[in-house]
This record gives C-alpha cells, sequence and structure tokens, in this order.
C-alpha cells in the first residue's frame, strides 16, 4: 500500500508531489534535493495528502501525471522542484544528480545503524506510556507553585519550545525559566 502527497507553500503553491509507504515519508526533511530544502527553509511547507492506502504501482502512476500536470521548474515548465518525472525515482534524472544520490545513499548505509533495541516490549511500552503522557516526570514552577504534569505541557503553557526546556531543565543550557523537576 501506498500514498500520494504534495507539499505546498504557505502562500497554497504546490512545489512538489511525492509519493511513500507510510506518512512519515510526506513529513520526512531527509533525502530531499537543494531546491527543496531552499524553498522550506524560505517559506515552510504544509503536507497535503492526496490519495492512501493505494496499490503502490497506482501511487507511481498517480504521481507521474500530477508531475505532468504541474510541471517541473527544473524542465522550466512549472513550480514543482521534483527532479524526476516521478514513479521511478532515477527516472528522467540528469546524470549528474544521479550521482548525487547514489553517493549520498551508499553514504548513508555505511553509517546506518543498528535500532533493533526498538523491537523489544519493554521500549515500546515506555514509548507507548510516554505518548500517553503515563510515567512523565513533572515540571514546577517553583514561584507559582504549579504542577504540570509533562514537559510538553510546561513548554505550551510557557510558550518556550519544548527542545529548549528539556536543554534547560537537564542543565545543558541556562535555565532562564522558574521551572525545576519535581523531585518525588
Amino acid at each position: 500500500m501506498a500514498l500520494v502527497y504534495r507539499h505546498i507553500k504557505p502562500c497554497g503553491e504546490v512545489f512538489y508531489i511525492g509519493i511513500g509507504v507510510s506518512k512519515k515519508r510526506a513529513y520526512s526533511k531527509f533525502g530531499r534535493n537543494k531546491h527543496w530544502s531552499n524553498i522550506v527553509n524560505k517559506y515552510g511547507y504544509e503536507v497535503q495528502i492526496l490519495t492512501n492506502n493505494i496499490d503502490y504501482e497506482f501511487a507511481k502512476e498517480v504521481e507521474r501525471n500530477l508531475i505532468s500536470y504541474y510541471g517541473r521548474k527544473d524542465l522550466k515548465f512549472g513550480n514543482l522542484v521534483n527532479m524526476t518525472d516521478g514513479g521511478e525515482g532515477f527516472a528522467n534524472m540528469n546524470e549528474d544528480e544521479k550521482l548525487k544520490r547514489k553517493i549520498k545513499l551508499t553514504d548513508y548505509n555505511k553509517n546506518t545503524k543498528d535500532y533493533s533495541f526498538t523491537q523489544n516490549e519493554d521500549y515500546k511500552s515506555n514509548m507507548r506510556n510516554s505518548c500517553l503522557g503515563k510515567n512523565n516526570k513533572k515540571i514546577i514552577d517553583i514561584e507559582t507553585k504549579m504542577i504540570f504534569e509533562s514537559l510538553r505541557k510546561a513548554s505550551e503553557f510557557n510558550k518556550i519550545s519544548y527542545t529548549m526546556l528539556s536543554g534547560m531543565l537537564n542543565n545543558k543550557k541556562i535555565n532562564k525559566t522558574n521551572l525545576q523537576w519535581l523531585k518525588n
């Protein structure tokens, strides 16, 4: 099963059409070309899933049709930053881009880490509980004595990025807040 998605600028302009076997690929920033990265860095992007749970061969056909409809920027016909006509990955890609992609994939595969620990039932249980908000460390605002059930809730309430607050509470960054881990 597969899905077809498109990336659009906040103004509504479509700039990329893609396929994947899961929604994860639609939201991933890895393995994108420099033109895609430039647009995302400048404008940001939104993901729209166009079709879901369809046959992979049919998804490739839909992708080819959409790329043909919107047109590719590198061929001076349209706004898409796709480097191929879709469906096959390397089809109708210029030789320089093919070589760069092969080198990138080879380097990536050499450095691939072993993630077999993620299949462990304890790991899955801990991740599930974390997502559900169970077993989270609590955070206290020492000035107001307000207690937050999780780091996520504390960061949202105080309008601080999750990563920044985590760094401050774990002494990796200077803590400029009144927040601390609540000791049991």
